[in-house]
């Protein structure tokens, strides 16, 4: 028989021998959610959970408090880690939003200094005039409805806290914002980092149909 023909029978034996390999071996491991709703959880541990393995598919089941996930060892005790990072109290969220006139102001306005240092290098306006503030402080999925009092108004502030990814100076904060005014309505989402301004949007209402800016700043406050 020539070396050839003994090479390939080796190969075809290797390649019967691995389509009949046992399937991977799954286990079910029960895990205690303490501070994250189930929803939270199987997102976080959906891509740990090989629900398309030939043979041997994971599986997650959650319910209020609980979650059940059917898997490999290995992948069982990677989801306990994720789970012991992500499954603990969680902060909550100060958002400062102002309500800023654009050309409002000749002068320097004081009560937007730190604001209006974000404004200039972005817009060519004369000058910025606070026209409202509103703080609001909430929990990941948290939505609140509040007014804003100022020239031109009424306007109303609608928030969502839609999620926040990470921890400490490396966190996410998600919003959904929307600003009700006279003849309109403004809406937006973001994410970014706590302690940064962001200008969500600027649109034409108020005095004299002036410019009127949104800025928000998220801060993370310890519970």
């Amino acid at each position: 028989m020539s070396r050839r023909v003994l090479l390939q029978i080796v190969a075809a034996s290797t390649l019967l021998a691995g389509c009949g390999r046992s399937p991977a071996r799954l286990e079910t491991r029960t895990f205690t959610l303490h501070y994250l709703d189930m929803y939270s959880a199987e997102r976080i541990v959906g891509p740990y959970v090989d629900s398309t393995r030939p043979g041997a598919p994971g599986a997650m089941n959650a319910t209020t408090g609980v979650l059940s996930v059917r898997e490999t060892a290995d992948n069982l005790d990677r989801i306990g880690r994720v789970l012991t990072q992500f499954d603990r109290p969680q902060p909550s969220v100060r958002l400062t939003f102002n309500l800023i006139q654009a050309d409002g102001a000749s002068r320097p306005d004081s009560a937007i200094r730190e604001v209006e240092s974000v404004l200039r290098p972005l817009f060519t306006f004369r000058g910025y005039a606070l026209v409202g503030t509103a703080m609001v402080t909430g929990l990941e999925g948290s939505r609140t409805s509040q007014g804003i009092s100022g020239a031109g108004g009424p306007y109303r502030l609608r928030t969502m806290i839609a999620h926040i990814d990470g921890t400490g100076d490396s966190a996410t904060v998600h919003l959904d914002v929307q600003l009700g005014y006279p003849g309109g309505e403004f809406e937006t989402t973001v994410g970014l980092p706590p302690g940064k301004t962001a200008v969500l949007g600027n649109v034409r209402s108020g005095p004299a149909n002036s410019a009127l800016i949104l800025t928000v700043r998220p801060d993370l406050v310890a519970n």
